[in-house]
Order: C-alpha cells, then structure tokens, then sequence
C-alpha cells in the first residue's frame, strides 16, 4: 500500500470518528420534563456549544396567592432577576442553560444555568444517561462548586402538550 492509500484511509478514518462523535454528543438535544413537571425544556445546540430554554409551561399565569408577584392571568414573568430591567421577560421562551461544551462519555461542563425562581445564575454540568432519555443537571455555586443540587429531568413523552393547560411556544395563539 502506498503512502498515498494509507493517508486516504486515515483521512477517512478521522471523518468517521468526527461524526461519530457529534453524533454522541447530539444524544442529549431533545425536550424534557423537569421533576416539577410544570415545564418543558429544550436542549439544543448553539453555535459549538449547548443550551437550553423553556418551551412549555403548565398554568402559566399568576395565581390570586402570587399577586404580590405579577398581574393574576398573566404569564410568568422572570421577577425574581437580580437585573431590574429583566425583571419583564417572560418565562416562556427564556435561553437559562447556556455555553455547554460536550467533553464526551455523555458529559456536558462549563455552562450557566439561570434559576428564574430565585434570579441566580449557577455554574453546571449535565451528564445524558440512557441514551439520552434521561438528564443529570446539576447546578453549583460558581466559587464554591461542592455545592449544589441534581435534578433528574427525563425525554418528553406521554404528556399532551395540545390540552389548555399547556402555553408552549410552538403552539399557534387562539
């Protein structure tokens, strides 16, 4: 064989693992459902990295008992921001998982998660278990990040999203 063919092959062989490899780190873009179950979340890609943002939200009104928060009937908005001027943006919609880097083996590292319950940002990892039908988010505290907490969130199904109670952006407005 000559040097030729054996560059070709390794040419070959380097495109192969690429995609291969951007495949498996794909694994995790998808919709899930948070513990709460209140909300949907998307995973999706963003450039190189990964990120991820509220598509559905259950209720999503203030309630007579949240009044000191919002206007009751009208979507959630993200009151509880450290930034005064944020404080307006809805819920729904919102980008709060961004700049995740795949470093393989189903792990996600150095990204930011925005809590809007209570208007901080963490710094995170999330780990894609059973072939993507299950994430491991956790949030830590960016100076300190042996503290923290894990939520396991799991690939959307068997929910429907057409009943009233859903707000989702990809559902045309009636």
């Amino acid at each position: 064989m000559n040097l030729k063919h054996v560059f070709s092959i390794g040419l070959f062989a380097f495109g192969l693992s690429t995609s291969v490899s951007a495949q498996e780190a794909d694994v995790a873009v998808g919709r899930y459902l948070p513990p709460e179950k209140d909300s949907v979340i998307e995973i999706f890609k963003c450039g190189e990295k990964y990120c991820g943002k509220t598509v559905c939200i259950k209720d999503n009104a203030y309630q007579e008992k949240e009044k000191d928060k919002g206007v009751v009937g009208t979507p959630y908005l993200d009151h509880n921001n450290e930034d005064p001027r944020l404080r307006t943006r809805p819920n729904l919609g919102m980008v709060f998982i961004s700049g995740f880097d795949y470093v393989g083996e189903g792990v996600y590292k150095n990204g930011r998660i925005y809590n809007p319950r209570d208007g901080k940002t963490y710094c995170g990892k999330f780990t894609s278990l059973d072939g993507g039908n299950k994430l491991d988010l956790k949030g830590t505290l960016c100076s300190l990040s042996f503290i923290g907490k894990t939520n396991s969130w799991v690939k959307l199904s068997g929910v429907n999203l057409d009943e009233p109670k859903w707000d989702c952006t990809f559902k045309t407005k009636k």
